[in-house]
């Protein structure tokens, strides 16, 4: 469930958002066409970058969460003796 509502919440929330940070970024410099792009596109992909990471990382405690806590108790390692 959390995957679906990820992937509406990327595409209502997070595109339109990279793209109105970027162009602020944009207007901020001043700039437009090749150098608007120059400044424009590694904001929009930063911010993309970034939410990416923020969403597998809740994915990650969601759906790990479980798994840890009913194996964590017989984990073991064999070191070297």
């Amino acid at each position: 469930m959390f995957r679906a509502i990820s992937a509406l919440l990327f595409i209502v929330l997070i595109l339109p958002f990279a793209a109105f940070i970027a162009s602020l970024a944009m207007n901020a410099a001043g700039a437009s066409g090749l150098s608007g792009f120059i400044v424009g596109f590694p904001v929009f992909v930063g911010i993309l970058v970034i939410s990416v990471m923020i969403l597998a990382a809740i994915n990650d405690r969601i759906y790990n969460s479980g798994r840890n806590h009913k194996t964590n108790h017989r984990t073991h390692t064999n070191g070297a003796h």
